[in-house]
């Protein structure tokens, strides 16, 4: 029996981490020459259309937007209306599209946004959706795998992709690479059931939902509960969009905040409207995607964000999640990766909004 996973992640890893030198040059390039998206906006209650690049196709990633399209969020913020543009394997990436003025607001990595700022960009996380990175290793309630000790002389199934991640994480818990045999994984937990493997590196929104659905009772490692941490599912804006179009990601991180609120609030009705209306066409399944939702909850409301708000992060996050990247060869420091004053006003205007659902 073969489980493919039908959450965004098996894909998206290989485009996250996988990006050339040259897709990173265009979209420097780009940022060079593109307009400034979002400059004719003239004041609040006037700011035209919102171009909002997704990063993965229209499922229940993006449930907040749904919520937030659906209840009038953005025109009550002052757009006067919203296009959602949907990602994927074959999309143009979110950064190309913010340089090039095809979209004014976005959600992309911070490993992306490294990338990119490496070949001369200069792209910032300006809010974070994930606070707790999404990587766990998986693995069967017959032959738990609990904490990284039990992982030594153990057979995990990991993507090329990931590989990186594993080896950092074997690292700062103590184990060597040759504590474990690694072998490939082709984001199917199917090796996990037949018994060939002992666990696998997925996401925790992906197999463990998966196995689940097909009767198994998966035993879920995170990787952010083990001295891992980093943000991920990160908007993103360029310095000179935060610098001349500061209205404009403001209005859009307002309606998204009221948006995710709903949502964490209701995450059956972000899945409803994922598999009846704006994911439609894909066909979802409706219970797969309550549960990837209930799973995308938890990687956002923590302490911190119950304390400052949705898509926050504290300086303490920021230093992590840069000392965590760099764990893995992404290298790059707080003030490059991180602006969250944009966030910082909006809550400043909005303090109602902070507390959460």
């Amino acid at each position: 029996m073969t489980m493919k996973s039908r959450s965004r992640w098996g894909k998206t890893r290989k485009t996250i981490l996988g990006l050339g030198v040259v897709t990173a040059i265009a979209v420097a390039l780009s940022a060079c020459s593109g307009a400034s998206a979002g400059s004719s906006a003239t004041s609040k209650g006037n700011l035209g259309q919102l171009n909002y690049a997704f990063s993965w196709l229209n499922d229940v990633t993006q449930a907040g937007p749904y919520i937030a399209n659906t209840e009038g969020y953005y025109t009550k913020a002052g757009f006067s209306s919203v296009k959602f543009i949907s990602g994927g394997p074959s999309a143009v990436s979110v950064l190309t599209q913010l340089a090039n003025g095809t979209a004014q607001f976005g959600v992309s990595s911070p490993t992306e946004i490294v990338g990119a700022n490496k070949n001369g960009a200069s792209f910032r996380v300006i809010g974070a959706m994930y606070q707790k990175d999404p990587r766990a290793i998986v693995s069967l309630a017959g032959k738990p795998l609990k904490t990284p000790a039990d992982l030594k002389g153990k057979t995990i199934a990991v993507s090329d992709a990931d590989k990186p991640f594993m080896k950092a994480f074997l690292e700062v818990n103590g184990l060597k690479d040759s504590d474990v045999n690694i072998v490939p994984f082709q984001y199917d937990p199917a090796p996990l059931v037949a018994g060939q493997v002992d666990g696998i590196l997925d996401y925790s929104t992906n197999s463990p939902i998966s196995l689940k659905e097909a009767g198994q009772n998966p035993v879920v490692m995170m990787f952010s509960d083990f001295h891992w941490a980093t943000v991920t599912q990160t908007y993103v804006a360029s310095t000179d969009q935060i610098s001349k179009n500061r209205a404009v990601l403001k209005a859009a991180l307002l309606a998204d905040i009221m948006g995710w609120r709903a949502d964490i609030a209701d995450p059956k009705k972000g899945a409803e409207l994922a598999v009846n209306k704006y994911g439609k066409s894909l066909k979802l399944n409706l219970d797969n995607q309550v549960a990837a939702n209930q799973a995308e909850v938890a990687l956002m409301k923590t302490p911190d964000t119950e304390k400052n708000g949705i898509l926050t992060v504290t300086d303490e996050l920021q230093k992590d999640t840069v000392k965590t990247l760099a764990l893995s060869g992404v290298k790059t420091s707080a003030n490059d990766l991180f602006d969250l004053s944009l966030l910082n006003e909006v809550y400043k205007e909005h303090p109602e909004l902070k507390k959460l659902p």
